[in-house]
């Protein structure tokens, strides 16, 4: 396809070509049912004249889609980038894309011809969070021209979210531990994780090492605010004896609704209407922050779960990365266990989030070693190669300086 032509397609007509080849149903699949029935009928070697077609259609469809990309990135779609990099559409729905970043790489994809856009391909199993923040990386070393300048950044973010996540996570882990100790040992009820402001504004202490101190404060402010906006946001305590508990955040909101919803039906009313209002009862009892943060672990579980899968063959994606694909696992399931855990608090679902917990920390410092170790000595690297070019820079400025002053001095 000429230049020419490539400017007269439009990228929507390349893409559906692409899916017409390659797409569920289409041109491949057939091509493979054909290939498999005849092998299976012993007349393969009739099917010879056509066998060039199974690679004709793998190289073509990802080339189709390329070409659209190019096009798209030369009109300004911001999901140019990702999209010649060989993720779908459906991948990239509801993506927050940094505009920084893609506009570099939108124009490398735009301007292949003077710059390679080799460094935006996906590489084998990287899910599209690995690709952002490797690219990330990637546009600051294009820009710089220095390799380790980039390697910091991507370095950088991933040891961030690391640091700002394990903590919580090893939290969760412990403190889980010793709830179920406390729990199996002496009776005492389970609380829902991250309902720690609800408790204090109750006047109620989270655990024994908050201090006193803090609790006063809580429950002074919590005095203050009037009952039905408390109710609203941590949860109405007089609907946690549908369970047979006395604070909302002990509940269990399933029983909750369960039992309003058959209190519902033992007096005649429908259905839809007695699950209406066991919904409604469960959504009171747990409160807005404790809702909200069940919806933010649902989305945080999809979320894993969809990485996860866009690494592939389980087996081959453990093979290529152990502890990488240990710690995305685990952490999709701690995600889900402690939204679990939010809903209904349980042994189960306790015990789950804190032996995940504990998998999903371990795995990801085992993942992340190397690059903590190597950390420093980068950021000293680039800390040289800036300290050089400021050098560099200043020199410029001063030849330029002596330049016009010289320019400028009829004398000289």
């Amino acid at each position: 396809m000429t230049d020419d032509s490539m400017r007269l397609a439009k990228p929507t007509d390349l893409e559906q070509l692409a899916k017409l080849i390659d797409g569920r149903g289409n041109l491949q699949d057939r091509l493979d049912e054909a290939f498999t029935r005849a092998s299976n009928l012993g007349v393969r070697d009739k099917l010879a004249p056509i066998s060039p077609m199974t690679s004709w259609v793998t190289k073509t469809a990802p080339d189709l889609r390329k070409r659209a990309a190019i096009i798209r990135a030369g009109d300004g779609d911001p999901l140019a980038a990702a999209l010649y990099a060989g993720f779908t559409p459906e991948q990239l729905k509801g993506v927050d894309l940094p505009p920084d970043t893609m506009l570099i790489a939108n124009a490398s994809v735009a301007n292949g011809d003077k710059f390679d856009p080799g460094w935006l391909k996906r590489q084998d199993g990287e899910t599209l969070n690995d690709w952002l923040t490797r690219i990330k990386g990637e546009a600051v070393a294009k820009v710089t021209n220095n390799k380790n300048a980039g390697e910091v950044v991507s370095d950088y973010i991933e040891l961030t979210a690391l640091a700002s996540t394990m903590p919580q996570v090893f939290k969760m882990s412990v403190l889980g531990t010793m709830k179920l100790i406390k729990h199996f040992k002496h009776g005492e009820f389970l609380k829902a994780p991250g309902t720690t402001l609800s408790q204090l504004l109750r006047g109620q202490s989270p655990s024994k090492f908050t201090p006193a101190s803090v609790v006063r404060m809580g429950a002074r402010i919590g005095a203050r605010i009037p009952a039905p906006i408390l109710d609203a946001l941590a949860g109405k305590n007089s609907l946690a004896i549908l369970d047979g508990k006395r604070w909302a955040w002990e509940a269990n909101l399933l029983k909750v609704g369960k039992n309003a919803s058959n209190l519902q039906r033992i007096g005649g009313a429908g259905r839809l209407a007695a699950f209406t209002t066991g919904a409604g009862t469960a959504l009171r009892t747990g409160g807005f922050w404790r809702v909200a943060g069940v919806g933010g672990g649902v989305v945080s579980t999809a979320m894993g779960a969809f990485d996860v899968v866009q690494q592939g063959n389980p087996v081959e994606a453990f093979k290529r990365d152990k502890a990488g694909y240990v710690s995305d696992v685990s952490g999709t399931l701690f995600n889900a266990s402690l939204t679990a855990a939010m809903v209904a608090p349980t042994p189960w679902t306790l015990g789950a989030a804190a032996v995940t917990g504990a998998v999903y920390g371990v795995s990801s410092i085992i993942d992340n070693w190397d690059k903590v170790k190597k950390f420093p000595g980068k950021v000293a690297d680039a800390g040289r190669w800036a300290g050089k070019k400021v050098g560099e820079g200043v020199d410029k400025l001063k030849e330029g300086g002596k330049k016009l002053v010289s320019g400028l001095n009829p004398f000289d």
